[in-house]
This record gives C-alpha cells, structure tokens and sequence, in this order.
C-alpha cells in the first residue's frame, strides 16, 4: 500500500495540467493550432487569439468559433480569404470582449461553422 501512494500522488500532480487545457476541437476542414482567450490588461475578457489553417481546396471565406467560457457560449467569427494550409493568427474581438477573465484557457474552442469561396458551407 506504501508504494501505491506515491505512484498515484505523481500521477494526480502530472494530470492536473491536461484537465487545465482548453478543449480544442478541429472540425470541418480547419485544424486549430491553438486558442487562447485575450484579457484587456486588466481583469476583464478581450476575444481571443486563435491560430488554425484550412484544409479545403477552395479557400475559406469564414471561419466561426465557439468558444465555452465560465459556462457561457460565444461565437467569434473571422472573414478573410484563408488559402489551403495557410496559417492564420488573428485576434477576434467580435464576441467575449467585456466580461470577467478567469486566465487565457476557455473550457472548449471548436470550429462550429466554414464558409468557402466555392459556395460551399459546413
């Protein structure tokens, strides 16, 4: 039993970390790099900044991310022209600029919409 305890206390301190990080959901032909919520300075929320690139063939038009943020929901979108497996780092302030910030990790960032300039949408 003595052995036990130190191996699951070394267990529980190296998970922590990983329960601490953003869930981060690539989906719909656009793979997030990473995603990271933006504070104004002081203690409240400004966007977010998101790195990602877009596998299609056709270049995206835009990119919609829902973001879940101390239990809320928040849609930030970015329009631009997003060419096949260019990377893209922007600062989106459309949605979560405002609020109270509880440190740079939102409980989950996914790629909820892509428009692309074939037409086609996801």
């Amino acid at each position: 039993m003595r052995c036990a305890l130190p191996a699951l206390t070394a267990l529980a301190i190296f998970a922590l970390p990983a329960s601490t990080q953003a869930k981060i959901v690539s989906n719909l032909g656009v793979t997030i790099i990473s995603c990271v919520v933006n504070s104004n300075g002081g203690n409240l929320t400004n966007g977010i900044n998101v790195v990602y690139y877009n596998t299609h063939d056709s270049p995206a038009t835009e990119v919609d991310f829902l973001l879940r943020y101390m239990g809320k929901r928040y849609i930030l979108i970015d329009k631009g022209n997003f060419t096949r497996g260019a990377q893209i780092n922007h600062n989106l302030t459309n949605a979560l600029t405002g609020q109270p910030w509880d440190g740079p990790t939102p409980k989950l960032c996914r790629v909820e919409r892509v428009y692309l300039a074939n037409g086609r949408s996801f």
